[in-house]
């Protein structure tokens, strides 16, 4: 289940998050080149910039871009991926009939490389949670400082404090807690911040001194350095392993503490006076060991006290500076938002399961309600048609998002009841050739059932083992979507699963002969076959030249719940299954495993993609 939850994060973010990077890694970049045309002026402005490339790495440019689409349409088709394509041939239909078959790697390179996504994602979990816990370890010890720090109500540090708060206009009281931790003075938290004086410290301070310091810790909380700090500090945590993100961390801490400077001295210290008292202040104590605690000795203090004493105040920004600045940032906002609403197509319109090339239209369209006496489904695909008699609306859904029955929610009664005769076709272009699986080969001939005994038979196509998304299920999508105004969401929910690995008595599967491993079927590829007798006393799996995952998928069609091959077995093999449907059908299919196959099911709960069907009509009739 873990290795399971790591692959799906990985695979899910993977895309998102190396685009997020290389955008924020180049928006960095221009704040940088942004910054040196700034040098000369107020740190503050410096400050500005930075902290908006370290905000940047928690705002992908694709969440402004889809807020733009929101704005530009209402709605558009949902954007759901499937990594299934299907082929199906049926002849009766006893159970669910979309058949996924998943693929395994055959060698084992290929193996160790599929395990590069869970690798990959357990890395960064490691290092999301040792970033985190060594900040916890550090706001723990500071908390517990102030727990045991006495508030000071009266003396010369409050008079001085009472009155910085007047001149820099914050109308509520910051409390002074006396600590016996020789750590720095600091402004501590973000809602209600309080600073932290180390007991004795005062003694060695005059009020020149004294004042400069409290002066310096007031400005921290007039500009809200706390707040920023814990942003980048959440930046640090999730992109740990940028070394960009820790250089802007180090470039905020730069700027924060040359922006207070900057006041202080603007506030009409003299600089020799300023420096002492920082000097007195590290004499006496250590550094705060939180970046988003604001003390009095952060950044590079000998290059602070240079600044100091040579009085190197930042010019203020000019009118022009200021329109330039804003127009900047107006458009680092407004450009994703505005490419989203002029551009709505680029995010609604591409529609599932195509690579991106618009889709053909329709040359003929008949979906009509079904006659048929039995509940027989026939499929029959072709690269510019699709025909599907006596067919469900759920049927359609299974095949066109490559979905199991339970991997669907939402659904009215009345998709599973009410039949249908499908018949789509379409113009075909190199273009949407090329994204096509489904090949016109002549299906194998389908074996006859013995009297009364229906029988499903089914064809799965491949590619050189990789499935892939087919033209036919991105015009039967397009197809739910016109005429049966289908709206879908896409969510992950945690359900119950099963994992079928090899039981303790050993596997009992039965390798294909060398002999017997050429192509059984015209496009090449194995025999699959689904029976069930006509009491319903069993029910019946048969593969020839199959995989154990190929075995997992179908094992999922049957027993409704979803089954992963965790067996390691690469082989092809020869493979009957029989057990007992019905209501213990799980519990008969399990048992039959071991026994016959020596496989075995293990109940557990992970992560399952499931639909949710948000609307769904039945459609008009027509020829």
């Amino acid at each position: 289940m873990i290795l399971k939850f790591l692959h799906d994060l990985a695979m899910g973010t993977a895309p998102m998050v190396g685009n997020h990077v290389w955008q924020s890694t180049l928006f960095a970049m221009a704040a940088g080149a942004l910054t040196l045309a700034f040098r000369r002026n107020q740190a503050r402005v410096r400050f500005g910039i930075w902290l908006a490339a370290s905000i940047k790495f928690l705002i992908p440019f694709s969440l402004l871009i889809s807020l733009g689409s929101h704005l530009g349409t209402a709605n558009g088709p949902v954007n759901t991926q499937t990594a299934l394509n299907v082929a199906v041939e049926q002849v009766s239909q006893p159970f669910t009939h979309a058949m996924p078959a998943a693929v395994v790697p055959v060698d084992r390179m290929e193996y160790l490389v599929s395990l590069l996504p869970e690798a990959l994602a357990a890395v960064w979990l490691l290092g999301f949670g040792a970033v985190i816990g060594q900040w916890c370890v550090r706001w723990w010890r500071i908390l517990a400082a102030t727990r045991g720090a006495a508030t000071l109500g009266q003396g010369r540090e409050m008079d001085a404090l009472r009155e910085l708060e007047r001149m820099g206009g914050i109308s509520k009281p910051i409390p002074l807690l006396v600590s016996r931790e020789s750590m720095e003075p600091g402004i501590f938290g973000i809602v209600r911040p309080v600073l932290i004086w180390p007991e004795g410290i005062s003694e060695h301070l005059d009020d020149a001194h004294l004042k400069a310091i409290l002066a310096h810790e007031v400005w921290h909380v007039r500009r809200r350095d706390n707040l920023a700090a814990a942003l980048h500090m959440l930046v640090e945590a999730a992109f740990w392993f940028h070394p960009l993100v820790w250089w802007l961390g180090a470039r905020l801490m730069d700027e924060r503490e040359r922006a207070c400077d900057e006041e202080v001295l603007g506030l009409g210290n003299e600089p020799e006076v300023y420096a002492e008292s920082i000097l007195k202040a590290c004499k006496f104590c250590v550094e705060s060991p939180l970046s988003c605690v604001s003390g009095v000795a952060g950044s590079d203090l000998k290059r602070r006290i240079l600044r100091i004493m040579n009085r190197q105040l930042g010019s203020k920004l000019s009118i022009g500076s200021k329109v330039l600045l804003a127009a900047i940032g107006m458009a680092a906002v407004c450009a994703p938002v505005a490419i989203g609403i002029f551009n709505p197509s680029q995010v609604h319109a591409q529609a599932p399961g195509t690579t991106g090339a618009a889709l053909p239209a329709f040359d003929a369209v008949s979906v009509k309600p079904s006659t048929a006496a039995d509940k027989n489904t026939q499929v029959e695909i072709q690269p510019n048609g699709f025909t599907e008699t006596n067919t469900t609306v759920k049927t359609l859904i299974e095949f066109a998002y490559g979905v199991k029955d339970y991997q669907l929610a939402g659904a009215p009664d009345w998709i599973n009841s009410d039949r249908y005769d499908v018949e789509i076709s379409w113009k075909a272009s190199p273009e949407t050739e090329s994204t096509t699986l489904a090949e016109t080969v002549p299906p194998p001939p389908a074996p006859e059932p013995p009297p009364g005994e229906p029988v499903t038979f089914i064809r799965v196509s491949q590619a050189h083992g990789v499935m892939r998304p087919g033209l036919a299920q991105a015009m039967v999508k397009k197809l739910l979507a016109e005429r049966f105004n289908l709206k879908l969401t896409h969510e992950s929910r945690d359900l119950p699963v099963y994992d079928l690995v090899v039981a303790s008595t050993g596997s009992k599967l039965t390798e294909t002969p060398a002999a017997a491993l050429a192509p059984v079927t015209p496009d090449g590829k194995s025999m699959i076959s689904v029976r069930e007798t006509s009491n319903n006393a069993t029910a019946e799996v048969s593969l020839k030249n199959g995989s154990v995952a190929a075995l997992a998928a179908l094992l999922s069609e049957q027993l409704d719940l979803q089954v992963l091959d965790k067996t390691g077995l690469k082989g092809h093999y020869d493979m009957t299954l029989q057990w007992s449907p019905g209501e213990n059908a799980k519990n008969s299919a399990a048992a039959s495993l071991e026994d016959q196959l020596g496989l075995k099911l293990e109940a557990q709960h992970g992560p399952v993609d499931v639909l949710l069907i948000d609307q769904v009509e039945k459609p008009a009739e027509n020829d």
